[in-house]
């Protein structure tokens, strides 16, 4: 408050006991408002965030911290740091995109309204008697039938859950003419292992099946090798470019950004010659990488070498 402010409390305590009385007391201020609030107020991570939501609805706007500081600035005459501005971002995003724990709390909700809506779906909740785990499984069988003109590019893929959950989110994908991106099913597993990829790919098939020109494609995890070669047999199996490229990056790190984008050029290349010709210059750079690549196979990540006319 500046010192000619008319606000004024006084008090004095009774007998020195825990108990005052207020002798004097006048509410009215007649300072600046800068000088009763903004040199006083702090800002928190939280109250910044709240103020912010709105201009984070708008995905293509990059909203960086730094125009965080400065809105603040501007809004509340505050200074606040990088970082706090960064968590604001941070737990105003959280806000938007909603709580991992709400999405959980209302699965079995979600089940109950798919299987009401749709009786062709194929929906399974299995306690495994082997397993002290819940599997969650859901197949759209409506949907996929539904989608015969599906192409049938099969994409598995895993993520470990975090927070409030133990186990491993696992789906596959797959893509329909117009090239969007559709679910058949999804899981919940105790982890990526021997036992919980097989069970996974039997309850797939029973649902989506066996289809012409069908191909699978994850990563190089060997648990989903098997189970594909023994639920699949017929079904050839490829490694995803990005997930190929990725090993590429943590064993060769330093001829990583030299070699990224002639890499997906061959994996995308049509002819011989541009393929070999690309070879060639990672042979140049690291033949590490060159040696890496073969040995993973060029019929595996390549479309010139593919056994399916795939893209």
């Amino acid at each position: 408050m500046s010192n000619d402010c008319e606000w004024r409390f006084k008090a004095s305590s009774i007998n020195k006991s825990q108990m005052f009385k207020v002798r004097e007391f006048n509410d009215k201020h007649t300072c600046p408002l800068k000088n009763k609030v903004y040199e006083q107020r702090q800002a928190s991570s939280s109250l910044i965030g709240g103020m912010i939501r709105s201009e984070l609805t708008n995905h293509k706007r990059k909203y960086t911290p730094k125009d965080i500081i400065d809105d603040v600035k501007s809004d509340l005459g505050v200074d606040v740091s990088y970082m706090l501005a960064w968590r604001a971002k941070e737990k105003a995003i959280n806000f938007l995109r909603g709580e991992q724990a709400d999405s959980y709390n209302k699965l079995l909700g979600y089940l109950y309204t798919m299987d009401m809506t749709y009786p062709g779906s194929h929906i399974r909740m299995v306690k495994s008697p082997k397993y002290e785990f819940m599997y969650v499984y859901i197949s759209l069988y409506a949907f996929i039938k539904g989608f015969d003109h599906c192409i049938p590019i099969v994409i598995v893929d895993g993520s470990h859950l975090k927070s409030y959950y133990t186990g491993t989110f696992i789906s596959t994908n797959t893509l329909d003419g117009a090239g969007h991106i559709l679910p058949p099913a999804y899981g919940v597993i105790d982890s990526e292992n021997d036992a919980a990829w097989p069970w996974f790919f039997e309850q797939f098939k029973e649902a989506y099946g066996e289809r012409e020109n069908m191909c699978i494609v994850s990563d190089k995890s060997e648990s989903i090798i098997k189970s594909v070669s023994r639920v699949y047999p017929a079904v050839p199996y490829f490694t995803c470019i990005w997930h190929l490229w990725n090993n590429v990056y943590k064993k060769f790190k330093k001829s990583h950004s030299k070699l990224s984008e002639i890499y997906f050029s061959m994996a995308k290349a049509y002819t011989h010659a541009e393929f070999d010709g690309l070879m060639e210059k990672v042979e140049k750079v690291d033949i590490r990488v060159k040696e890496y690549l073969e040995l993973a196979g060029y019929k595996k990540w390549a479309r010139l070498y593919a056994p399916v006319n795939r893209g």
